[in-house]
């Protein structure tokens, strides 16, 4: 009988302990799945100032870009805000729908504009950009409240980034700081001013960065804000280190009033941009550039060496044309490493899915950069060139003296305007091409941003080279690009054209467009 008892016995706690098993996996996925509910989306609008940007093309950064960094993973940072954008072409060209298309209850919106609503000196524009203060851009910001608030979301206002204006004392001009105002404490042309009056009004909570952008820019000094925050040629884009900081006050400013304070991770030691290098498809035997940037914050110990080391059978350069390593080796003090950009080339051998990571070692730490690639075997291959020749014009005119802005009169822009261009496009085949370069020739003193994108709507497009600041003269210009053409694809091509000062007689030319690559059998 004892034999039968004790079976008996162990049976029951056999099946108590499954049971106790199953509801802790139970609870486990329940845990997992509430989690997953209380994921939180942040989707942030506004201008150059706070977007992403391709990191191969240019050295501009936007303060958004690097916000993903200081929030925990149960926070998602979606980017909406492009160059060239003012509150109320945002909402024009129909960039405020994908938000609301997206947004659920429990998200928060960030919304910060006025570098391009300025651009009409407090007027508003003909081409949308431009807006009166105290009426357009007054209404747009309240739209984007109220429309937030109707689907559930939080509002928060964001104002804007400080232009790099520094007078004789060391301070940042009231210009500066969006107050188009000549009279002292006047608040007619006065951006900030307004958004601080909405945010009363509509009981929104208001991040003044602005403010802290303007004392964290003063305490550095003009020398070293041209050196480690602003782009070299432009007192209003970031570089990477400049972004890296903006978006650390940014959240600093919102853990102060209690937005999202428990994701916040302001202290963290290093910025990466991006958070993972994705190579996407590539072909064996073809050489591929990935950059990433990386800004030491908060380095422990304070003074100390950082190292970066490439996955096997890749290698690393801190310079475009710089000579690649396995691994380089920095110095930091005081817990900083700025103005880092990095290269790592990878030259795959053979077909098949690639996860590696590139290894940042700094005191007792380490952190994982995950590299991704998806390589294709090629039987053959042959090289390529086409000249484009098709070329269309989009709020642009053809004059005896060349391309000019339709109406011929340029104002001082900061950025693109998304509906004026000069686009080429390159016609499908019944082959896959591999594009490698871009070539054309620009003269005349226009900035530009050059990208491009699939389809008509131009959506998503990739960034492959820009100039803020116009140079005199003929200017060949090349550019690295790594887009796959399918059988039956098209590729469009658009330079975007924009003049830093007002102008009735600027004019410019642009032509010779080519694409190499190769064709892929």
């Amino acid at each position: 009988m004892t034999p039968n008892y004790t079976s008996l016995i162990m049976k029951k706690i056999l099946s108590a302990l499954v049971l106790l098993l199953l509801a802790g996996v139970a609870a486990y996925y329940a845990l997992g799945s509430d989690q997953q509910e209380k994921s939180i989306s942040v989707h942030i609008i506004g201008d150059s100032t706070m977007a992403d940007y391709v990191e191969n093309t240019t050295r501009t950064r936007g303060w958004g870009e690097m916000l993903q960094e200081f929030f925990a993973p149960q926070v998602k940072v979606l980017n909406y805000a492009r160059g060239g954008r003012s509150s109320n072409s945002f909402y024009k060209e129909g960039r405020w729908k994908l938000v609301t298309d997206s947004l659920k209850p429990g998200d928060y919106v960030f919304i910060q504009f006025a570098h391009n609503d300025e651009k009409e000196g407090g007027k508003d524009g003909a081409d949308g950009r431009g807006t009166a203060p105290w009426i357009t851009y007054k209404n747009c910001l309240e739209r984007y409240v109220d429309d937030t608030r109707a689907l559930g979301g939080t509002p928060v206002l964001i104002t804007p980034i400080i232009r790099r204006y520094f007078t004789d004392d060391g301070t940042i001009s009231p210009k500066g700081c969006h107050d188009l105002g000549t009279a002292p404490d006047d608040s007619t042309l006065n951006y900030v001013r307004v958004m601080k009056h909405v945010a009363r009004n509509k009981q929104v909570q208001l991040v003044d960065m602005t403010a802290l952008t303007k004392h964290y820019a003063e305490t550095l000094g003009a020398e070293q804000t041209i050196k480690c925050i602003y782009v070299p040629t432009d007192g209003t884009h970031t570089q990477a280190t400049g972004a890296a900081c903006y978006a650390r006050l940014a959240v600093e400013g919102l853990k102060a009033q209690g937005i999202l304070a428990d994701y916040i991770r302001e202290d963290i030691p290093l910025v990466l941009n991006p958070t993972t290098i994705d190579f996407g498809t590539l072909f064996a035997g073809e050489e591929s550039v990935a950059c990433f940037d990386l800004t030491g914050l908060n380095l422990q110990p304070a003074e100390g060496e950082l190292t970066i080391e490439a996955p096997q059978g890749m290698l690393l350069a801190d310079e475009p044309h710089g000579t690649p390593r396995p691994s380089l080796s920095y110095p930091y003090r005081e817990g900083r490493l700025w103005n880092r950009c990095f290269y790592l080339h990878f030259t795959p051998t053979a077909g098949g899915s690639v996860e590696e990571d590139v290894t940042i070692r700094f005191g007792g730490e380490s952190r994982h950069l995950p590299v991704r690639a998806d390589v294709q075997e090629v039987k053959e291959r042959e090289p390529i060139v086409l000249s484009l020749d098709n070329t269309s014009l989009r709020t642009l005119e053809e004059t005896r003296k060349g391309i000019t802005i339709e109406g011929g009169r340029w104002s001082a822009e900061i950025d693109e305007a998304q509906k004026r261009y000069v686009e080429v496009i390159v016609p499908r085949t019944e082959q896959t091409l591999l594009l490698r370069r871009l070539s054309l020739t620009l003269e005349g003193e226009v900035a530009y941003r050059i990208a491009c994108a699939y389809g008509k709507d131009f959506y998503p497009r990739t960034d492959l080279g820009e100039a803020q600041r116009p140079a005199k003269g003929v200017q060949q210009l090349d550019f690295p690009m790594n887009v796959m053409l399918r059988p039956g694809q098209q590729l469009h091509l658009r330079l975007f054209p924009w003049s830093t000062r007002e102008s009735n007689s600027l004019s410019f030319s642009v032509k010779d467009w080519k694409v190499e690559g190769t064709v892929l059998k």
